[in-house]
């Protein structure tokens, strides 16, 4: 029997685990990380969440609600989208990013199944129309709520839910450098490390007004998943600046990609910490200009991790 798969008469994979796997490679060493983080919704307690919901007022409850809901759609779209990157990664014969990637499409699913169980814990239907709550929830930067269809990075809207699947689906056609990065730059970079931490940011300044001591699950879950996000962050951060290392001279193209994609948000069209974050990305992605191959793939994966993810719920 060959090492090389065939389907319907069709090569296969050249499977490359037999002649090792590349254990200091980035997406190795998150694959690693991930496995030693590993958590499950099912073994958190829900149930003085289930009391502090009661003692609520109505408005902090929607507030809450509209915040977690928002979240809960976001990695369910992305749970849903991110398949085709996964894809890409294995029809180009990467073994470790695709190892990781199942792991971070599993991280995805897992966030919905918390979100999920704690509107069940505390008795609120997710599913009432609720305004401003697509995609990481919540107005002021925080998600994409109410801006209007549209291709995102074909318009000046702001909102990247919008085409994150068109984005990621077309990588099955075009694998490409190109498409490489605007898949990783509109979902890692604008959607996680942009509107993520805000909503993160919001959801701080929400237990503030409740009680520091309140809903301590949902606290507990919000913890663990901005854990796991930081390593999505992380990969992103790696996948950009590899293919950009790949190819020296798309350097332009990004900036003008970037530019297309968060414009609005560093022009000042959000709010200041948005606006701060997406002008971060760019100087991110920038070292690569002066990097090699080896340099991106022997770099530590924890300065792939934003510091603004790292206490952005206390």
């Amino acid at each position: 029997m060959t090492e090389q798969a065939t389907t319907n008469g069709q090569e296969g994979h050249n499977y490359t685990s037999p002649a090792g796997i590349d254990y200091d490679s980035v997406p190795f060493r998150l694959w690693n990380k991930s496995k030693k983080l590993f958590w499950d919704p099912a073994d958190i307690d829900f149930s003085q969440d289930t009391k502090d919901w009661q003692e609520m007022t109505e408005e902090q409850q929607l507030a809450m609600a509209m915040s977690c809901r928002g979240f809960m759609v976001g990695e369910e779209a992305v749970t849903l989208d991110i398949i085709p990157l996964l894809r890409c990664m294995s029809n180009m014969g990467r073994l470790e990013d695709t190892m990781y990637l199942s792991m971070f499409a599993m991280e995805e699913a897992k966030h919905i199944d918390f979100f999920r169980h704690w509107f069940d814990a505390v008795g609120f239907d997710p599913s009432l129309q609720m305004r401003d709550s697509v995609g990481y929830g919540g107005n002021g930067g925080g998600g994409s709520g109410g801006n209007g269809g549209g291709g995102y990075g074909d318009t000046q809207q702001v909102d990247p839910f919008a085409s994150l699947q068109r984005v990621m689906n077309r990588l099955d056609n075009d694998p490409s450098p190109k498409r490489i990065l605007d898949a990783t730059l509109l979902y890692n970079h604008l959607i996680e490390a942009v509107f993520a931490i805000a909503g993160y940011r919001r959801f701080d300044q929400q237990f503030k007004l409740i009680g520091d001591v309140k809903l301590p699950a949902l606290r507990e879950g919000l913890s663990l998943i901005q854990r796991d996000e930081r390593r999505h962050i992380a990969y992103g951060t790696y996948l950009a600046r590899r293919t950009i290392a790949e190819n020296p001279g798309i350097w332009e193209w990004v900036e003008q990609r970037w530019e297309r994609m968060a414009g609005p948000l560093m022009n000042g069209g959000f709010d200041d910490l948005a606006s701060t974050l997406a002008k971060r990305r760019l100087d991110v992605l920038r070292v690569a200009k002066d990097e090699s191959v080896d340099q991106v793939e022997h770099t530590q994966i924890e300065d792939f991790e934003p510091d603004e993810a790292l206490e952005a719920v206390s």
